[in-house]
């Protein structure tokens, strides 16, 4: 009859008891768990407001990178404007920080969509701000300095140069 060693067999009678077992290791939890968003901006990348969406496209410990797309028009934008447009918002985002608070970047372009030939329809954007964001979905919140960027300097809105803005954005993160 062969011979155990108690420690030998407390060992193999722990290894068949944690075998059916599952084992957890801890979850790092500044990762976002609602990779989607929908908020309004005032300012920032349209030229009075738009809705948006924005997506987390990668995330790793602290560093998240995201994509957006928006809808606005020009309503209430310049006073003498006669028509009524579509103003479109892309843009991607880089996202530093813990848990809830980040620090936000990123570069846009926005599309006025209208045919008028004295209207910028191209637009450049920077993005340096603040983002508010409940990790498992809720409320989200941005604010940023937008600083505008114009290549044109044929139009009736501002022409060539660096005009500061600000964005402010408040919406529901989701999963």
């Amino acid at each position: 009859m062969p011979y155990f060693k108690p420690k030998a067999l407390s060992t193999l009678s722990l290894l068949l008891f944690l075998l059916p077992c599952q084992l957890f290791a801890q979850e790092f939890t500044q990762n976002f768990k609602a990779f989607s968003a929908f908020y309004v901006e005032v300012g920032g990348n349209s030229d009075v407001y738009s809705f948006n969406y924005d997506r987390v496209l990668y995330q790793r410990e602290k560093f998240k990178t995201a994509a957006r797309v928006g809808l606005g028009t020009n309503l209430f934008f310049l006073e003498d404007e006669k028509t009524l447009y579509p103003v479109m918002p892309l843009e991607l985002m880089a996202l530093v920080g813990n848990n809830r608070k980040h620090f936000e970047g990123g570069l846009g372009y926005t599309r006025r969509l209208t045919d008028d030939p004295d209207l910028l329809q191209s637009m450049y954007f920077a993005r340096l701000g603040f983002r508010y964001q409940v990790p498992r979905g809720g409320l989200l919140v941005r604010v940023a300095f937008t600083p505008f960027i114009s290549p044109d300097k044929e139009s009736r809105t501002p022409g060539v140069g660096v005009i500061p803005r600000f964005g402010f954005s408040v919406g529901k993160s989701f999963r």
